[in-house]
């Protein structure tokens, strides 16, 4: 009889701004989804966007997952062990080499376009496919890597949560970026990579991340990574605030904030379990949260902030 392999999934923040509620539930989310399955889980951090990269919003990440009494198994411990040892940066040539399997494909193609052009073409600002038959040489300066989809490309997938999820990626996210106009790799490319090498089997995401999701199943199809077609994926439902999802630029909204203004551990765990309709549940930290957690009990929708 065939066992199934230990689920391993990671907690993948970005210090690029404050973390907020959002950020605590999909935290809180990961984290009870792997242990109630006796997983392991890494804290990830991913850190390339270096143009919004702060110290004190890589220190925010670990101090909210101690906030919360999260425990992870594997990642940094602090923000010197993660610049040292885990950052992205030092990574860059792994990523070079899945870049690689797409060039001798003939799947890239050199866009100079800039942000300004492209709206100027498509109001919506999806990619009007300006350059795909250019033909520009790969090192043409200050020109980003698109990645071609071929039209009427439609990516399906299981989600745990959600069933069936089926994403017209051609429409949705037209010839996408895979190595921005600085020669870093874009977050799509980064991130399958640094799944693989986890030896993550479950990857759990916001529902706002469903168009990355299709975009990094359809690299890793092209570039032979069965382990990461393979994985499971969980979706999960999104906190909004008047009509919009959470996003770092409310800084009114940040846990750093709330913290400020005196929110302790246990009132962010009774939020939390306030929004997902859990009050009755009398839950006040991490472990009270698993005993109550059910995937399936997750609502299709969270109450406004």
């Amino acid at each position: 009889m065939e066992t199934k392999p230990q689920i391993k999934t990671r907690i993948a923040p970005t210090p690029s701004g404050f973390l907020h509620l959002g950020n605590a539930l999909s935290f809180a989310i990961t984290w009870a989804l792997a242990r109630k399955q006796q997983g392991i889980v890494a804290l990830r951090i991913d850190d390339l966007d270096n143009a919004r990269f702060r110290p004190e919003y890589l220190q925010d990440i670990f101090d909210t997952l101690d906030f919360m009494g999260l425990d992870y198994d594997e990642g940094p411990r602090n923000p010197q062990d993660f610049q040292e040892n885990y950052s992205q940066l030092l990574r860059l040539s792994a990523y070079q080499t899945q870049l690689d399997k797409l060039v001798q494909q003939g799947m890239v193609y050199a866009c100079p376009c800039s942000r300004s052009q492209i709206a100027a073409l498509s109001p919506q600002g999806l990619y009007p496919l300006t350059c795909r038959n250019e033909q520009l040489p790969l090192d043409t300066p200050n020109a980003a890597w698109r990645v071609r989809i071929p039209d009427d490309t439609v990516i399906s997938f299981q989600d745990q949560l959600l069933g069936n999820c089926t994403v017209p990626l051609a429409l949705e996210m037209p010839d996408f970026v895979v190595r921005r106009k600085d020669g870093i790799p874009a977050y799509q490319i980064a991130s399958i990579v640094d799944d693989l090498a986890m030896g993550v089997n479950l990857i759990v995401r916001g529902e706002d991340l469903m168009l990355s999701t299709a975009a990094q199943l359809f690299l890793a199809h092209h570039t032979g990574a069965t382990a990461f077609t393979n994985a499971a994926f969980v979706h999960h439902p999104l906190i909004v605030s008047e009509g919009n999802k959470l996003s770092k630029s409310h800084d009114a909204l940040s846990l750093t904030e709330m913290r400020k203004a005196g929110l302790t551990s246990q009132q962010l765990w009774r939020k939390l379990a306030e929004l997902l309709g859990w009050q009755k549940a009398g839950i006040e930290d991490a472990q009270s949260f698993l005993s109550r957690f059910r995937l399936e009990d997750l609502p299709r929708h969270i109450a406004q902030v």
